[in-house]
Order: C-alpha cells, then sequence, then structure tokens
C-alpha cells in the first residue's frame, strides 16, 4: 500500500475542490444569463405552460425559455427578474470563499433564499398595480397566496411590518452578513469623513482658546494610518487568519498600493473584530497600523493663548457717610447712628489670585484632566476673583452639563485644589463655569461694604450687607423685599459670622423707632452680646417655651398691624407710617380706631404713632423645632404668609439642613435662602433645591438665592470680630436703654395675654364646657379631634385647646405635637 504525506493530500483535496467550484460558478452564470434573456423577451403569446398553439416563439431563449419565463412569472410575478439577480450575487460571494461549507450552512441559506423571495413577491402584490402585463398578478402565484393569508391577520400596516422583518431576515441569510455590521461600518465611514478637516494651522491665531489638541492624546486617539489590501482583479480572495495558507497563493496580496489614509481620532480595537466574518462584495476591510509618535514639547514652552478678562468690578470709592464718619464729629451726639469707624479698616496689603502664568497652567491642565475623564471642553475666558478664579469653559457638542457637574470632586483631586465648583449655567451667557480656590485668599471686611455707595444709596432700615460676590462688588439687599430669609450652615462655615454681619448692618442703617428686634439664641452665646441695645423688644430670648411665646406675640400684632392699615385704607406699612407722619405734621394726628372704653383705663384715646419694622432673628432653628415642635412650624408659617405688608420680618439660621428642620411648609413660604457650606448635596438640595452648596470652601462663602430668582449667586460673606461687635454695642447702649414689652414673653398662665387679645377668652366660649368633658372622658386632646367631634373651625378649637392648657386640664404640646390629658374625668351624678 503506498502512502503519501498529510500535505500532499490535503493540497490534492483543495485542487479538487476548486476545479467544482468554478465548474459550479460557470454552470450557474450560464443559467443566470440564460434566465435574463428570457425574462426580458417574454410574450404572453409564446406557447407554454398556461398558452397553448402551434406559433414559433418569439422568445430570444427559444421555446425554454418561453417556458421557464411564462413559470416563473406565473409563479412570482415582477420578481421572477430577481432570481438571476440573487443568483448573480451568489456566485460573488461564492467564488470569493477558499474553502467548502457545510451542508448546514447550505440548507440556512436556501431558507434565506425562500423565505427573502417570497416577502418580496407578496410585497409587490401589496402595493404594484401590474394591470394586464402579467398573468398572475405582480406577486404572482406566491405572492397572492401569502397577501391573503396575513392581510386578514394583521391588516395592511401589519402585514407590511411583518414582510418587512422577515425580508431582511431572509436576505440576512442567504447573503450571509450582519445588518449590526453594516450599519456600523457605514456609520464609522460617515464619522471619518465628518472628522476630517483641512490642515489650517498656518492661519490659526496665536491667541486661540485652549483646547485638548495641546496635549498627547492617549494611545487609542493617536495618528493610525490605513493601508487599503492590493487588490489584483474584480473578484480578491479574502483569506483568513485561521485558514491553512494554500500553495502557489502567495503573491495574491502583492501589487500596487494606494496612498495610506491618516485618521486623527480613530480607534481600533483587535478584539472587537471578528475573523470570521464574511465581507459584503463592495466592502473593503482595511488593514489598520499604528505609527510611531514623535516626542511633543513640554506644555508649559506653549505660547500663552487663554484671554484672561478681570471679572467686571464697580468703581468703589467711599461713601459720603463713610468720608463723614472717617473725619469725626465735633459733637458725640450730633449724629443719630454710629460710625462706620468702629469698625476695623479693611487690609491694605492683601495679595489675592494667580498669577498669569499660573492661571494659563491651570486651564491647560482643566482640559487635560477634563480629557482624561472623557469629557472635550474649550477654556474661552479666566476670570479671575478677590477668593475664587471662574474658568468659563465651552463643552463639546453632545456634552452634557451634568456630567461636568458629577466630575466636581473628581476634578478637585486630580486637580489637588481644596474644592471645585461646577456652573452650569451663567446667565447671559453660553458657556459653563468651573470655579477654583484662589492660592491666596483675600478677606472681605464688614467696613469695606458698609462704606460702599450701595449701602449709603439705600433707603430702607432693612439694609443688609452680605459680603463681596465673585468680582469683588460688594452684595447688597433689602429684607424688605425678601421678605424672609432662610440661612443654613454646618459648623465652621461661618453661619454665625454672617449673621452677626446681617445684624451689624441694620444696626448701622436704622434707629430704634425705625427697626425693633426679637433675638432669640437657643445656644446663649451667640446672640446674648446684644443684650441691653435700645432696639431690643424684649431680652434676648433663650428659652423655647418663651421663643414660642414671642412668636404668639408677633402673631397677634401682625393682625393688629393689618386691622390698623385696614382702618387707615393703607397696604403696607410704609403707606401707614406716611400717613400718620403726614397727619401729625398737619397738626391733626389720627386716633386709634381700634381703642374700645370698655377695654382700657384710660378716657381719652391715644393718638398713632409710625410704627417700627420688627425683625426676629432665631439662631437656631433646629432646637426650637426639637423642644416646642409643630406649634413652632405653624406659628412660623403664619407669619411668613401674611407678615410682609405689616413690616414684620424673620432671619431663620440653622446648622442642621434636614427635611424635619427645613420642612415643606416653612420652605414654601420663605423663598429667599442663603446656603454656606453643607455637608453633603443632600443637604445643598434641601436648602438651596440644588446642589452646589457642599462645594464651597466654608469661612463665609455661600449661596445666595434671591428672591425670584433660579440660580444662586455667590458671594463671599463680610467677616466681623468678636471686637467690632462689642464696640458697637456699648455705643448703642450709651444712646439709650431698651424700651421692653413684658407682654411678649409672658406666658398665657401668667395672666394677661399681652397684644394676643382673645387667646384668653376660651373659657367665655359655650362650647368650651363640651371641648373639656370630650378631652377628659376621651383621653386624648388634639386640635383637629375637638375640632371633628365640636364641628367648628380649626382657629376656635386651636383657641379652645389653649385656653384648657393654661387652665391645666391639659399638658404642653410635645416635640411630635401631642398633648397628656392632666384633668380627670368630670363625677357621674
Amino acid at each position: 500500500m503506498d502512502f503519501q504525506p498529510a500535505g500532499h493530500a490535503s493540497v490534492a483535496s483543495g485542487n479538487s475542490w476548486s476545479r467544482r467550484h468554478d465548474a459550479v460558478f460557470l454552470a450557474l452564470l450560464l443559467a443566470s444569463l440564460l434566465l435574463l434573456l428570457a425574462l426580458f423577451t417574454y410574450s404572453p403569446l409564446d406557447q407554454a405552460w398556461s398558452v397553448s398553439g402551434d406559433t414559433p416563439a418569439r422568445n430570444a431563449a427559444g421555446k425554454v425559455g418561453a417556458l421557464l419565463a411564462d413559470v416563473l412569472f406565473h409563479a412570482f410575478g415582477y420578481l421572477a427578474f430577481a432570481i438571476p439577480l440573487l443568483v448573480m450575487t451568489k456566485l460573488v460571494l461564492l467564488f470569493r470563499k477558499t474553502a467548502p461549507t457545510d451542508g448546514w450552512f447550505w440548507l440556512t441559506r436556501s431558507f434565506g433564499l425562500l423565505l427573502s423571495l417570497s416577502m418580496l413577491c407578496a410585497l409587490a402584490e401589496m402595493s404594484i398595480w401590474h394591470g394586464e402585463q402579467l398573468p398572475a398578478g405582480a406577486g404572482g402565484i406566491l405572492g397572492q397566496s401569502l397577501a391573503a393569508v396575513l392581510l386578514p391577520l394583521f391588516s395592511f400596516a401589519g402585514t407590511a411590518v411583518v414582510v418587512a422583518a422577515s425580508l431582511a431576515l431572509g436576505l440576512m441569510l442567504y447573503l450571509e452578513f450582519s445588518w449590526l455590521q453594516l450599519f456600523d461600518r457605514l456609520g464609522g465611514w460617515l464619522l471619518q469623513r465628518l472628522q476630517k478637516q483641512p490642515q489650517a494651522a498656518a492661519d490659526k491665531p496665536a491667541a486661540a482658546p485652549v483646547t485638548g489638541a495641546e496635549y498627547d492624546e492617549p494611545a487609542q486617539l493617536s495618528a493610525l494610518v490605513v493601508e487599503k489590501p492590493a487588490r489584483t482583479g474584480l473578484f480578491s480572495r479574502r483569506t483568513s487568519s485561521r485558514a491553512e495558507p494554500s500553495l502557489g497563493d502567495g503573491t495574491a496580496e502583492e501589487g500596487g498600493s494606494e496612498p495610506p489614509l491618516l485618521l486623527d481620532t480613530l480607534s481600533v480595537d483587535d478584539d472587537d473584530r471578528n475573523d470570521n466574518d464574511e465581507l459584503l462584495p463592495w466592502d473593503d476591510e482595511p488593514v489598520v497600523t499604528q505609527t510611531s509618535r514623535k516626542p511633543r514639547a513640554a506644555v508649559a514652552a506653549e505660547p500663552l493663548a487663554v484671554p484672561i478678562q478681570p471679572l467686571e468690578k464697580r468703581e468703589s470709592k467711599p461713601s459720603e457717610r463713610a468720608q463723614r464718619d472717617l473725619q469725626g464729629s465735633l459733637f458725640k451726639g450730633d449724629q443719630p447712628l454710629p460710625s462706620i469707624a468702629l469698625l476695623d479698616p479693611p487690609r491694605a496689603d492683601q495679595k489675592a489670585g494667580f498669577s498669569a502664568e499660573r492661571l494659563q497652567e491651570l486651564s491647560r491642565l482643566l482640559v487635560q484632566k477634563l480629557a482624561d475623564f472623557g469629557v472635550k471642553i474649550e477654556v474661552t475666558a479666566v476670570a479671575p476673583g478677590p477668593v475664587i478664579t471662574r474658568f468659563e469653559i465651552q463643552p463639546a457638542p453632545g456634552v452634557k452639563a451634568s456630567k461636568i457637574s458629577n466630575l466636581a470632586r473628581d476634578l478637585a483631586r486630580s486637580m489637588a485644589m481644596l474644592s471645585v465648583r461646577v456652573v452650569e449655567v451663567i446667565p447671559g451667557k453660553s458657556v459653563m463655569g468651573i470655579e477654583v480656590p484662589n492660592e491666596d485668599r483675600a478677606v472681605v471686611s464688614l467696613s469695606e461694604v458698609l462704606a460702599s455707595e450701595e449701602y449709603d444709596r439705600s433707603k430702607s432700615p432693612l439694609t443688609l450687607a452680605l459680603g463681596h460676590d465673585i468680582g469683588g462688588n460688594p452684595v447688597i439687599t433689602d429684607l424688605a423685599k425678601m421678605p424672609h430669609l432662610l440661612v443654613a450652615g454646618t459648623t465652621g462655615s461661618g453661619k454665625s459670622v454672617g449673621v452677626n454681619a446681617m445684624l451689624l448692618s441694620l444696626l448701622f442703617k436704622s434707629t430704634p423707632d425705625e427697626l425693633r428686634l426679637i433675638l432669640v439664641d437657643p445656644k446663649m452665646l451667640e446672640l446674648s452680646v446684644y443684650e441691653g441695645i435700645p432696639h431690643l423688644l424684649t431680652p434676648v430670648v433663650t428659652d423655647m417655651k418663651e421663643a414660642s411665646n414671642a412668636l404668639r406675640w408677633s402673631v397677634a400684632e401682625m393682625e393688629r398691624r393689618y386691622m390698623l392699615m385696614a382702618a387707615l385704607g393703607v397696604r403696607n406699612i410704609a403707606g401707614y407710617n406716611k400717613k400718620v407722619r403726614d397727619a401729625i405734621e398737619a397738626g391733626q394726628p389720627i386716633v386709634d380706631p381700634l381703642w374700645k372704653i370698655e377695654q382700657s383705663f384710660e378716657t381719652q384715646p391715644p393718638l398713632l404713632q409710625p410704627l417700627p419694622y420688627i425683625v426676629i432673628v432665631i439662631d437656631e432653628f433646629a432646637d426650637m423645632m426639637m423642644m416646642v415642635g409643630k406649634k413652632v412650624e405653624e406659628l412660623i408659617a403664619r407669619i411668613a404668609q401674611k407678615a410682609r405688608a405689616s413690616g414684620i420680618h424673620m432671619i431663620l439660621a440653622t446648622q442642621r439642613p434636614s427635611v424635619d428642620v427645613i420642612t415643606g411648609l416653612i420652605k414654601a413660604n420663605i423663598p429667599t435662602r442663603i446656603s454656606f457650606q453643607v455637608s453633603s448635596k443632600i443637604d445643598s438640595r434641601t436648602i438651596l433645591d440644588q446642589g452646589g452648596a457642599e462645594q464651597l470652601l466654608g469661612h463665609g462663602d455661600m449661596l445666595y438665592m434671591p428672591p425670584g430668582h433660579a440660580v444662586p449667586e455667590r458671594v463671599h460673606g463680610a467677616f466681623v470680630d468678636d471686637d467690632e461687635v462689642h464696640r458697637l454695642v456699648a455705643e448703642w447702649k450709651q444712646r439709650g436703654a431698651p424700651d421692653y414689652i413684658e407682654e411678649i414673653t409672658r406666658h398665657d398662665d401668667e395672666g394677661g395675654g399681652g397684644a394676643g387679645g382673645d387667646l384668653g377668652d376660651g373659657e367665655q366660649d359655650e362650647l368650651y364646657d363640651l371641648a373639656v368633658a370630650f378631652v377628659t372622658e376621651s383621653g386624648k386632646c388634639s386640635i383637629s379631634s375637638v375640632q371633628r367631634k365640636l364641628r367648628i373651625g380649626y382657629n376656635r378649637a386651636a383657641r379652645l385647646v389653649e385656653t384648657m392648657e393654661a387652665a391645666g386640664v391639659v399638658s404642653s404640646p410635645a416635640h411630635n405635637g401631642s398633648r397628656e390629658v392632666l384633668a380627670g374625668s368630670p363625677p357621674e351624678y
């Protein structure tokens, strides 16, 4: 027995397959051409399968051609022309093969051919009007049969969807390609075309914005040279890397080469490429090779490119009052307000901001670090300020602002910064902002803010000086327009210093006749220094029950002022004071319209006097909510809803901005808010309804949400030393003593009730005994239960419950609002 090497056997097998391969190709090509000739010269008068006669054949392919054309048109309609075209397309794919395929794939392709042909026939039958040209319609017998089955089941639109999906599947199986790969390559080709830009480096201006081109890009973004494979003819065979090389085929890939294509941003991953994927006849797969990169020059050697535009700062010169206060006065008491010279002057030797070289370096570093995170930006301008520096950036098309905002912490870490804040919206501009802290931070002094013309020109007694904006301009606002202020910040963020700065700006602006204060200090340390100034309506409140009584008195005072304004026909306290002053100057003072002789010991009605503004300052609002509970929330909400026109305003401060402290009821009625640095984004959203406060720097850095604005403004709060506060307090104590109103903090069981008026008249209510009986019998007490039982309004039920509390029937409310019944049930007779 003769043996031959395995290599010779494989070569012989390959040669045998090649000969059969060529024979099948030629036979199918001949059949396709014959079918095309028969179909194009078809005549319905020829003797064929459906027509009998002795006439000579008019078909160019003779009687056989006439018979084939008649059968195909009857079976497939117009789709008879597709049969030779599909066969010829398959011939091209078959010729590109280098090895035979098994029977399973042959069955799959056959099924794909039948499915495609059937769906095309159904589609032609549904959409083409055939007239009398074809014997069995546009889709033939096959199309008519499928349409008759599908249309009753899916209607026309549903049938069209089913036919289109089946056609796509059939073509994929028959032609052996993937729609996903086709679309992917088409998209890559379009992207390559769009990314090609003309080389215009010589025309580039010297001061162009910094982009990612100044940096060495990662390896996957480097320049790639794409070389097209050489072609020896119309049909080139594709060799697989996993197939064995055939003998005598070594010159198949040799020949002339086309110039390479340079792609700037194309990345190719070898793992994503499938070696077994078949190419379409018109598809050329490029061979990608990476070229070596030349070392680039250092970043620091590049020219400065980012325009440095300092933030707009208004010309600041001392106001007339500041100049007058600095000159002093001959007589100490000739000025109604204290001198601003009591405050420490601003520091003159402060160095703030970065150098120009450092700003350019930070601009490039910012672009590079964001590129490392997959975000391409362009720095359009740099705006240095006294405390922070803002980089104005233009994101690349398609980059969301939220994506950059979520990278704030990572950006701060990579740039070695204490904190980085991302400003998604800059009013009046189409760019975003990235704010970084300066190396040398300037200290904003309160004397510098109060000496500004903005503070001096403000005529409101409730003028607040907050500090400087990021450009160094003073931020002056009016509490009367807010009309209430909510302040939050963690320990050490500068919240207490900010509250002191607000109080000092009020005391430098208003006399005791214009402004009165109610200070609530649960910590007994922050506001106790103001004890004894003539602006106080009551001593600094440190007991939370007294604070609750002070709020209750404020509600009653608000109602009394509304009744006075209604009697005088004015709409706010400014109109009321103007009308009262005009009457006094005219010598016709107005009598109190609310005076009743049976409720007073006086025999003559009192005369109306101008009403001062009342500002309630609560330094730690969370302690009050925890100790007194829901009752305080209702009182604060009532003041916030109605007290604006009556001249009563609140400043609420807390270091715990949680939802159980800053409730929805309080937030809905206090739209003006200030947030110092907080610990988390959740706390920032609680106070501002958006993030950003967690990225502040602390030490007075704040976000100020003005009334009617949705975008907060960054403000650097003014610093106030304890010595400055003591000097101002001592100055006001020398000018006068306080005139306290004892009824403000007096409890109901001490008698009186002060300005509360009708709050102590519950026992005169005819339903009081029924309310007491209900509470003692049921053993529970709440305003809502009394309201439902007696079918009365909420205010009347609250008055009855408060009267029972004063009489000792029920206890005061706990932190959750519940009350304990102290009196026993009434005896039964």
